[in-house]
């Protein structure tokens, strides 16, 4: 089972799901947790890349370092310094995995995690994994995907690209590519913040697997038909993004939170 829940107590003012399928891939490369006590909520999920199953392992890694702290310190205040150090620690941890030859596995993964306690959201990101927050009739991406792509509107929009020199390369292979994850020193680059939520709000963790096969209004539809239970919203999202995706269907991982104020 590539998702850990384990729940420590019962929230009324929260209801969390979770699913993941493998798609048409040949490994599982994502790894998720979901975390419930009395009065908060806390997701993981990454996405590894790494050949065989470097990417699993890495993620794996990833994911078990940060659940595992977070259970046994149960940070409130401080949850944003402790996501740094976390992420830090994580960095050296995949980066030191090995293969069978004792060689460095060379594999890194993207982390998403969120965190709800009360009425405060906290997150961050690091890679292409996505965190979506709904909001009455509206679905907002909190996090940017960091990737080449980001680096060139961000080139383009400073003046260190020509528009030309931007034009040939957004739409190439490599404005896919990661400029920042988790593994072999290379978190360039980290989202890391705290938002109020309103009743009703619905936090979205997911892989890129979601989000590349269905836009944001589909994911947004899907999940306020079904927003009386995150459990089967998690299901039938995975259950939409298979029939988008075909025989494309990448490894796809989500975690939903919702909140509900408490009066």
């Amino acid at each position: 089972m590539n998702i850990v829940k384990r729940a420590a107590g019962f929230a009324a003012h929260l209801d969390v799901g979770a699913g993941s399928i493998i798609g048409t891939r040949e490994y599982q490369q994502d790894y998720g947790y979901l975390y419930t006590d009395s009065d908060s909520a806390f997701g993981i999920l990454c996405d590894g890349m790494g050949g065989l199953n470097g990417g699993e392992r890495a993620s794996r890694t990833a994911v078990e370092i940060l659940a595992e702290d977070y259970e046994k310190k149960r940070p409130r205040e401080q949850i944003l310094p402790f996501f740094e150090e976390e992420l830090a620690k994580a960095d050296r941890e995949v980066a030191a995995l090995k293969n069978q030859e004792g060689k460095r596995l060379k594999a890194g993964t993207t982390m998403v995690a969120a965190l709800i306690c009360q009425e405060r959201l906290s997150y961050l990101s690091v890679g292409d994994s996505k965190i979506y927050l709904i909001r009455g009739g509206e679905i907002q991406a909190l996090t940017p995907e960091h990737n080449y792509r980001l680096k060139l509107h961000e080139d383009l929009k400073s003046g260190a690209i020509s528009p030309k020199e931007y034009e040939l390369q957004i739409n190439t292979p490599k404005a896919e590519a990661l400029i920042s994850f988790i593994g072999m020193n290379g978190v360039a680059r980290a989202e890391l913040y705290e938002t109020k939520l309103e009743d009703g709000d619905i936090v979205l963790l997911c892989s890129d697997g979601l989000y590349k096969c269905m836009n944001s209004r589909q994911i947004f539809a899907m999940v306020r038909d079904n927003d009386l239970d995150m459990e089967i919203a998690a299901d039938r999202l995975l259950r939409m993004s298979e029939a988008c995706a075909g025989r494309s269907q990448d490894n796809t991982t989500v975690i939903l939170m919702k909140y509900q104020k408490q009066f």
